[in-house]
């Protein structure tokens, strides 16, 4: 048994009339396991459990590979069950002619059903008020653009290291001068910042001069910067930020969530936390 379903258990043993009866059925092991993981003692959680909240923070892009598996009638169908401007995008990325049509609320229920378990397979995510407690789970109070403005501030950490290392005035007016006034105020309250750990630099030194290669530079290292972070996660919480974002952005953030903690990683939660009172 892990982590996740020790905790589903101990939340519906919480609710169940003879739960010490069904609980000397498990080894001894578990028993005392479930001892230390905490109790969720508002039905409002318990109910959370089997609502469709997991589905509603699942970003559109990933139902894409999905709904191109199907025929236009069919993909006409799952649109259907979904809010209107969620079926609007994928409409118009689905390039699809057909008009979507009125179904029953069981039928909606299935469909997306279906949809979720495209995406998250028979292992599917708590919601979020099931979560193990830890201090990133604030990441769950943002949407995708404040995730995305996260990601971009985080960077700044390393433009701020960088430019620690660049003497030539003219690159470094560039440089502020493709940067929201808001970014720079972050960059001069961090800018005396010293990292007790080295990352590879964001290598300004083989800059074009592009804005578009500068914020590509940045919002890759944003990325990294929130993956070392996440890997103090548990893997509801990075499933569901991941899952947050569009399938681009989502796919990369999983990959870099993998790696094990390093020296790095308690220091950019921190950062992460620090930053989120900007987005």
């Amino acid at each position: 048994m892990n982590e996740r379903s020790a905790l589903v258990l101990k939340a519906f043993l919480h609710q169940a009339p003879k739960s010490k009866e069904l609980v000397r059925f498990l080894p001894e092991h578990e028993r005392l396991w479930l001892q230390d993981i905490p109790t969720f003692h508002d039905t409002e959680s318990l109910k959370q459990i089997s609502d469709s909240n997991v589905f509603e923070r699942v970003h559109w892009s990933w139902f894409l590979p999905t709904l191109k598996s199907y025929s236009p009638k069919e993909q006409a169908l799952f649109l259907a069950a979904l809010t209107p401007s969620t079926a609007a995008t994928l409409k118009d990325a689905l390039h699809l002619k057909t008009s979507v049509e009125t179904i029953t609320e069981p039928a909606r229920q299935y469909l997306k059903e279906q949809l979720l378990f495209s995406v998250a397979g028979p292992s599917q995510s708590l919601p979020a008020g099931c979560f193990i407690d830890s201090p990133l789970n604030q990441l769950l109070q943002l949407h995708k653009k404040q995730l995305i403005r996260l990601i971009d501030f985080l960077s700044l950490y390393d433009l701020a290291a960088e430019l620690r290392q660049i003497v030539e005035t003219k690159i470094l007016k560039k440089i502020y001068s493709l940067l929201t006034e808001e970014q720079k105020s972050i960059l001069q309250h961090i800018g005396s910042h010293k990292e007790p750990y080295t990352l590879p630099r964001l290598g300004l030194d083989r800059w074009d001069g592009t804005e578009e290669t500068l914020r590509n530079s940045m919002h890759k290292r944003g990325l990294v910067r929130l993956g070392l972070a996440l890997t103090h996660a548990s893997a509801d919480l990075i499933w569901t930020i991941c899952h947050q974002l569009d399938i681009g952005r989502g796919t990369a953030l999983y990959k870099l969530c993998e790696a094990k903690p390093v020296e790095a990683s308690d220091e950019i939660m921190h950062q992460v936390l620090e930053l989120m009172r900007y987005v």
